[in-house]
């Protein structure tokens, strides 16, 4: 008898197609990008305190005209802070993340578009503020809103940035990493309740953010500092 044949079935071969690499860029031009929109943005709101002409003024005094627009001065002020935070936080997060890839780049764009109409929200903010009635509470929901958002995308840069190894900068501690962590995602969920407050009062809502102001201007060192012995 023959020896019997087997028929070899054909086997496939599976190949991997490697993943491409990510385009990688170092992080100095997204970060002076940045630093552009920023500046752009509070020129902007600058822009917006207008000076009384003298047919608005008519027969008062100047100084009065002035003071009377003190609203206007202190939606500025406290954008202008507001945005100077967001602008250090920036600059934190960035100390962290060496290299960007297209989707932080998307990411970051996101958080100047809330950066960018922060000014006209403001300019909203200052018109109504005095009226006292529900156009004010509007106006300061609208307002703390829009910031309360910005912390979406801010969050987002932060957490893409460092979770991923080939953008992370070599030199970053993993701890200071997770407490910075905890402190920015505290944020959107803070100045969410800060801005609800407005529909109590509208002061007590922009103390609240007073206050956010300066809990979140606070160097992130400040969250590594052990308690010495006793």
């Amino acid at each position: 008898m023959g020896a019997k044949k087997n028929n070899p079935k054909k086997q496939t071969e599976t190949i991997e197609t490697p993943q491409p690499a990510p385009v990688l860029t170092e992080s100095g031009r997204t970060v002076a990008y940045s630093d552009a929109i920023f500046s752009i943005a509070l020129t902007l709101m600058a822009l917006e305190i207008k000076i009384p002409t003298p047919e608005q003024i008519g027969s008062r005094n100047l100084l009065i005209a002035l003071g009377e627009a003190w609203p206007a001065y202190l939606s500025f002020l406290i954008s202008f802070m507001i945005i100077t935070v967001i602008w250090t936080n920036h600059h934190t997060i960035f100390r962290y993340v060496k290299y960007v890839d297209h989707n932080l780049t998307i990411l970051n764009n996101l958080l100047l578009l809330n950066i960018i109409i922060i000014p006209f929200c403001s300019e909203m903010l200052g018109e109504y503020i005095l009226l006292g009635n529900e156009n004010s509470k509007i106006a300061a929901v609208i307002y703390g809103g829009w910031i309360a958002l910005g912390g979406i995308p801010f969050n987002l840069v932060w957490r893409y940035g460092v979770k991923k190894e080939y953008l992370r900068s070599p030199e970053a501690n993993l701890d200071e990493i997770e407490l910075i962590s905890k402190h920015f995602i505290k944020g959107p969920y803070i100045y969410s309740c800060v801005t609800l407050l407005a529909f109590i009062n509208v002061w007590l809502s922009i103390a609240g953010f007073v206050i956010l102001i300066l809990m979140y201007l606070v160097p992130t060192t400040w969250l590594f500092r052990k308690k010495k012995p006793v």
